[in-house]
């Protein structure tokens, strides 16, 4: 794992989108550990096998999903079974898993149908403002999914795919994977006006945000 913040890590051995790792020591909490978007469900294995070697693996309580897309949400069902984790996700994307809620785009749709979402098991549904996990807090953040939510923790943003990182600020996610461009631009204004120092992408490095005066 990598480190980007004390406490908070990047995981190595996921796939398709970063995957993040909180400890929950410095929130009165040293036995608890977070998993954030564990990437891919092939890879599951490698995210495990990286969270036994950092001694982190028993400790897992809380898988968080920014949102439900294969490559975000794929391998939570498998950190689920091994930790016996709890799992977070926007209502909304929840309603996408379960059908309940059509995908706006074309290219979504097909996409469902080629690449069948895993539906963790005992999903908590999160509707903004909730503390997931001891420090974090859930902002939704819609426009890429209509559940869509990033999570905050200390001067840490974890935007999932609301919006990419560039050198000089943010940029969108293409228009064939946006559910509602007005909603992504709103909630690219969000995740600016957050004040956070550390940008945690879904895709993408690190990034340490401009401070405003």
């Amino acid at each position: 794992m990598e480190s980007v913040y004390p406490g908070v890590f990047r995981l190595q051995h996921n796939a398709g989108a970063n995957g993040y790792v909180i400890l929950a020591g410095a929130h009165g909490d040293p036995g608890r550990v977070a998993v954030i978007d564990p990437g891919m469900p092939w890879a599951a294995g490698g995210v495990l096998r990286e969270l036994a070697e950092g001694g982190l693996l028993s400790a897992v309580t809380d898988v968080l999903v920014t949102h439900a897309d294969i490559d975000h949400i794929g391998a939570a069902p498998a950190v689920q079974a091994a930790t016996g984790a709890a799992a977070w996700l926007g209502r909304a994307d929840a309603e996408l898993l379960d059908g309940r809620r059509r995908a706006a785009t074309v290219y979504r749709r097909l996409l469902s149908k080629w690449h069948p979402r895993p539906f963790p098991r005992g999903l908590t549904l999160l509707d903004g403002g909730e503390e997931p996990f001891p420090g974090v807090r859930a902002v939704p953040t819609p426009g890429h999914t209509p559940g869509h939510t990033a999570f905050t923790f200390e001067e840490v943003v974890f935007a999932g795919d609301a919006v990419l990182g560039t050198d000089g600020g943010f940029r969108q996610m293409p228009g064939f994977l946006t559910n509602d461009r007005e909603q992504a631009l709103a909630s690219e204004k969000l995740i600016a006006g957050l004040g956070a120092r550390w940008f945690c992408p879904g895709h993408g490095r690190v990034r340490e945000l401009a401070r405003r005066a």
